[in-house]
């Protein structure tokens, strides 16, 4: 059925948009009615034709990443990762220190998440794992049905593509948490470093390096094996009520990456990085400072930055993680490299 107040859409943010302007009595949810935002929206009578909208959005954006299906996730990557566990019908491998979702998804799927160990790095960060302990770990452990590797991790560390190998050649589901590394496809740099293509599943947290709202997240599937276990999964783990607004974000998020200049990031970061010393690590865009190459530790610097109302990601007894995209100006660079060197001036 067409509604005469949707013509010419080519979007999801489209048909919002005019459902908004042309929509005044909405005897319908959200209870506020527009009055907080008018695009925020969700189970329409008109659900039909925008389905098909929402269809097309993830089929774009599977191309742009380069993989066979895209699920646009409005509750978090979170979601994602307990959806493709729920899928692997038995136990799996994991990081230690993985991300809390994996153990989440392991106990609803009633099946064990067992974590094994990579050891620490003389600077004190989980060492990044190699295709020979992944191959190591699967000799302990050769009944587990798929293996979780998290790449990039928070510090902008990567795995090689051989692990994915080692474990697909050991007959194993590869799950990736990619939750930081959304916009690697992006970029000429780093799209080498996406994994989403080669793996079975990948959760990408939009939020966290697009434009995209907070909550959302795209779900990556390759194996067709897969396709329909998974959407069961979201299914039965999601709402009834998606949030419209969120999902247009999805679907303009990559619109955006793909014309911004990453390039021009990538000569800022490594101007940062020449200023400040930063941790060496794969994705140019994570700016990991040393507090203590310059005497005092990441607890500590990160609390002289809020004074000077400088927020980061997150902080380690030595680290203190920053999070950069085409956002970011020169000017912003050099305000963060200043407060950085002259933390300890009022």
């Amino acid at each position: 059925m067409r509604y005469y107040i949707i013509t010419k859409v080519v979007s999801i943010k489209d048909f919002l948009t005019q459902y908004a302007n042309n929509v005044p009595s909405r005897w319908h949810t959200p209870g506020h009615k527009g009055n907080l935002n008018s695009l925020d929206l969700t189970e329409l009578v008109c659900d039909s034709d925008l389905e098909k909208f929402i269809a097309s959005a993830e089929n774009n954006v599977a191309s742009a990443y380069g993989v066979k299906k895209i699920n646009f996730l409005t509750n978090g990557s979170s979601i994602g990762i307990k959806a493709v566990i729920l899928t692997s019908v038995g136990d799996i491998l994991c990081f230690k220190g993985c991300h809390q979702a994996i153990q989440e998804g392991a106990e609803l799927a009633k099946v064990k998440a067992i974590e094994f160990d990579t050891g620490l790095t003389d600077n004190g960060l989980p060492i990044v794992a190699t295709a020979k302990t992944i191959a190591d770990a699967l000799k302990k452990h050769p009944n587990v049905k798929a293996v979780y590797v998290e790449s990039p991790d928070y510090y902008g560390r990567v795995v090689d593509k051989a692990v994915i190998d080692t474990i697909k050649k050991a007959g194993k589901f590869v799950f990736v948490d990619s939750a930081h590394g959304a916009h690697l496809a992006f970029s000429d740099r780093l799209k080498g470093l996406c994994l989403a293509p080669l793996a079975d599943a990948t959760n990408l947290s939009a939020h966290k390096t697009l434009d995209a709202y907070t909550q959302t997240a795209y779900l990556a599937i390759n194996s067709e094996s897969l396709f329909a276990s998974v959407d069961t999964a979201l299914k039965n783990l999601g709402t009834t009520s998606p949030n419209y607004m969120l999902m247009a974000s999805l679907e303009s998020a990559v619109e955006s990456a793909i014309k911004y200049d990453y390039e021009q990031l990538y000569q800022d970061c490594i101007w940062f990085k020449n200023q400040v010393p930063c941790l060496t690590n794969d994705d140019f865009t994570r700016l990991v400072v040393d507090a203590n190459a310059l005497g005092t530790n990441g607890k500590k610097l990160t609390q002289k930055l809020i004074q000077k109302n400088i927020y980061a990601e997150k902080f380690t007894d030595r680290y203190v993680v920053f999070i950069a995209t085409p956002h970011e100006t020169r000017k912003d660079f050099d305000a963060l490299a200043n407060a950085i060197k002259n933390y300890d001036k009022p």
